[in-house]
């Protein structure tokens, strides 16, 4: 009876003994996993993508439509200022002409005055909406830029995509190339990580395939 308790009881201890080695088991099965996974990761090495801000807006075909129209806008607003100046220039000849004190003389100095204060009205409203466009339209296109570039990076698994920016070094004072020299964020990167051409690429497409559709 006692042999068979003592069987009864060391069977009991055995059950216990065989499952903690088979958490043990386990545990140690997971850790090779989180560490396989860590050393895959680090296999697989950093993804990093090279664009190129300024050859992207500078061969972004949308963008060249858009100068084209915001530059026609800007020959018509000038045009107009020039028709206002050369008015008041025919306007106040005729008024040098006119006796001094006379009325006609008067009504033309009030006349000259208000057209004059119409030109610079004017001038001051082409050029406030003449730059709210062009920032509206650069703010519009940066976005497409940086959308793009985000497709592609989650698209094809980047970890980090850097912009590159190659600063004119020629011109300017000291403070200006300091200032120049201190923005640019890479200073060497291989070719095999610029995806410059591919973003012009795909947005050139898309925006051919918009400019159909319309």
């Amino acid at each position: 009876m006692k042999r068979e308790k003592a069987f009864e009881k060391n069977s009991k201890k055995g059950k216990v003994f065989l499952g903690l080695i088979a958490s043990v088991a386990c545990l140690c099965l997971f850790s090779l996993n989180s560490v396989h996974a860590k050393e895959s990761d680090t296999a697989r090495g950093l993804k990093v993508g090279i664009v190129d801000l300024n050859s992207v807006f500078e061969k972004y075909e949308k963008r060249k439509s858009a100068d084209a129209q915001l530059k026609e806008q800007e020959k018509q607003y000038q045009k107009t200022i020039n028709d206002k100046k050369k008015e008041l220039v025919s306007l106040n000849e005729k008024i040098q002409l006119l006796d001094l004190g006379s009325e006609a003389r008067r009504k033309d100095e009030e006349t000259f005055e208000r057209k004059n204060m119409e030109l610079e009205s004017y001038a001051k409203f082409a050029e406030k909406n003449l730059m709210k466009k062009y920032k509206d339209y650069f703010e519009g296109l940066y976005k497409e830029v940086c959308k793009e570039v985000e497709a592609i990076g989650k698209r094809e698994q980047y970890d980090l995509i850097i912009k590159k920016e190659e600063p004119e070094l020629q011109s300017g004072g000291i403070s200006e190339l300091q200032f120049k020299v201190g923005i640019k964020t890479v200073l060497y990167h291989s070719e095999a990580v610029d995806i410059t051409s591919r973003i012009i690429d795909n947005l050139n497409k898309k925006y051919s395939e918009a400019s159909k559709g319309k």
